[in-house]
């Protein structure tokens, strides 16, 4: 840009007057600028090229601060320091000074005598002490004309500026905004890839960035970090019921009291979503067991919207200690496996421990085994047999998934299948469960037996919008009538997965299977939703079953469940039978279908045919 003019005033001068000095102080402060040189130097080689094209002036350029209207030290080589100091902060006003009033105005400002001169008055005895007799400013103005700070001359003895001294002064000024605005663009451009958007505050980056710093500060100090996530409970709900803009002011909010409950030097940053990271330093485990608390109570009283609507945010805390010589990354990942079990179990906060990290490990291990399970052959499915209380026939196999692995053993469901769903892994699973119950039932078709078979769908596969097609696939690929297709849900996934759940029973019922809900009771089923969703079967789970023929509330709540299915024309199975009282009680209340260890025991494919084939009347009820 060598020869470009550049005009942020009314006069329209050039830059630079084409002089060989001008020249090269244009070029030497443009070479500063592309290499990123900080502001300082920049704006101090611009005072010194100026300098150097006068006779005895003295520059000095001062930067506005907008927000407390305050202008500040910039760059002042060769002014007596102590003057430099005491003007540093001035306030800008209409009578402050040549500087003060300048920016005030937004124009120049010639005093030719500092000594007669009202508008120094509050500076006057600071100039007269540093030997200043005259000062010109002229506002540094950015592309719409607002002001940036002031570049002025000073000279030691009272009188006004040459024209060519005057046109300098303007010339510099311009170079100085071209500075001022490139180093405010790079600042804010390091700003955005370090801070969040939305909030403000500290992004990941920035977060893990200072976490590094003040480990390594605890090698010298023997302190111990407290690192804290924070994960604002049912967050979704905001931005599924109310829309994302309520959502993001919720997160602004919450960003907002995280940030004023923290000491001045801790971290709070947006880590992602609704997840919020503190770092806080100096801090043993009864002071992280304070911070905690003191987070999870900022967040108690409700979040007042400008329009009046009150809104209860809550949130659930994992904290872990780090000392000195941890890895940043690995004291964050100590927190979140802290804050996971927090909300496993149910509690506002857990600290991390030694047994925490035994678990973790352990989870960890299984998920592990977990991905290898299907490609090893390690699972396997066990048929239950559901049988009619009328004539003792079986109506049906439950397929259940058993995993058996060399180091972990016989893996219960009830830890493998959450950890299935955790992972991702349940869709894969749920596929190969349903394959495996297909090709089983088509086997018993093609034996003259044709049977039911049942398979449980997690509240993960139910979200899924592609799982009725994908079923569609299983059975065609199995040749398995779709008649012969039980699908079991609980009232849980229905409720997590409404619309969804609604959208996908309706094809697979489409598709000509069964749909059961399994541990009817346990849940918060209406009468509504049943008449809404394609459900033709209730299972009644196994605790209201245990009390039957003991406990008059059991038989009460029972029966209210019979009632209930057979009002709306559902079939009735019952989980869990294990004694001849239970059989006895559900066969006078009316329960048309009954499965448990009483009636047959989960068993291998082989045992299911044979039971099937050879199958015997119930056991007297």
């Amino acid at each position: 840009m060598g020869d470009a003019t550049i005009d942020r005033g009314s006069a329209g001068e050039p830059l630079h007057d084409g002089t060989p000095q001008m020249l090269r102080a244009h070029s030497d402060v443009h070479e500063l600028m592309v290499h990123e040189a900080p502001l300082s130097q920049v704006l101090s080689e611009l005072v010194l090229a100026v300098e150097r094209q006068s006779d005895g002036l003295l520059g000095s350029l001062l930067l506005f601060d907008a927000e407390r209207r305050t202008l500040h030290h910039g760059a002042a080589p060769n002014l007596p320091r102590e003057y430099v100091e005491a003007v540093d902060g001035a306030r800008v006003g209409p009578d402050v000074g040549s500087c003060g009033s300048a920016a005030h105005h937004g124009r120049e400002v010639i005093v030719v005598d500092i000594e007669r001169d009202d508008r120094w008055r509050a500076f006057r005895d600071l100039a007269r002490v540093h030997g200043l007799g005259a000062c010109w400013s002229v506002p540094v103005l950015d592309a719409g004309g607002a002001v940036l700070g002031t570049f002025a001359f000073y000279c030691r003895s009272p009188r006004a500026p040459s024209n060519a001294e005057l046109l300098l002064v303007r010339q510099a000024s311009r170079l100085a905004a071209l500075a001022i605005e490139r180093h405010r663009a790079h600042a804010e451009l390091r700003r955005l890839a370090t801070r969040d958007q939305l909030t403000d505050l500290p992004n990941r980056a920035l977060l893990l960035d200072r976490l590094i710093h003040t480990l390594a500060r605890s090698l010298r100090t023997g302190s111990e970090v407290a690192v804290v996530c924070l994960d604002v409970d049912d967050f979704t709900l905001f931005n599924d019921s109310m829309g994302h803009e309520m959502g993001d002011w919720v997160l602004r909010q919450v960003a907002q009291r995280l940030s004023t409950t923290v000491r001045p030097g801790d971290t709070v940053a947006r880590f992602g979503g609704d997840e919020f990271v503190i770092v806080a330093d100096g801090v043993d485990a009864g002071g992280a067991r304070r911070l905690a608390d003191r987070l999870h109570a900022a967040l108690v009283a409700p979040l007042v919207h400008p329009d009046g609507s009150e809104h209860v945010v809550s949130a659930t805390l994992g904290v872990a200690l780090a000392r000195a010589g941890s890895v940043a990354a690995d004291a964050i990942r100590r927190a979140d496996s802290a804050l996971y079990d927090a909300k496993r179990t149910g509690v506002p906060t857990r600290l991390y421990s030694s047994e925490l990290r035994r678990r973790a490990t352990a989870q960890l291990q299984l998920h592990g085994a977990l991905r290898r399970a299907l490609a090893r052959e390690e699972m396997h499915l066990a048929y239950q047999p559901v049988l009619d209380l009328v004539d003792g026939g079986i109506v049906a196999f439950e397929a259940l998934m058993r995993w058996d692995n060399p180091q972990l053993g016989r893996v219960p469901p009830s830890r493998f299948i959450p950890a299935a769903e955790e992972t991702g892994l349940i869709i894969e699973l749920g596929d190969w469960a349903l394959a495996a119950a297909a090709a089983q039932g088509r086997r018993w078709a093609d034996l003259g037996a044709p049977v039911a078979v049942a398979v449980n769908i997690s509240s993960r596969q139910l979200a899924d919008a592609a799982l009725p097609a994908r079923v569609e696939r299983i059975v065609a690929d199995a040749g398995l009538d779709p008649e012969y297709l039980v699908i079991e849900i609980t009232e849980t996934a229905l409720i997590e997965h409404d619309e969804q759940a609604a959208r996908s029973l309706s094809a697979l019922s489409d598709l000509g299977a069964a749909i059961a809900l399994d541990d009817f009771g346990t849940g918060y089923s209406s009468f509504a939703r049943l008449r809404r969703l394609p459900i033709g079967i209730i299972k009644i789970d196994r605790e209201f079953v245990a009390g039957l023929g003991a406990d008059p509330d059991a038989d009460a709540i029972v029966t209210a469940m019979v009632g209930l299915a057979q009002g709306l024309g559902l079939l009735v199975t019952a989980e869990g039978v294990e004694t001849p009282e239970q059989l006895s009680a559900l066969s006078e209340l009316g329960c048309t279908h009954v499965q448990g260890h009483l009636l047959g025991r989960p068993q291998s494919a082989a045992e299911a045919t044979r039971t099937l084939l050879n199958q015997s009347a119930l056991p007297p009820g």
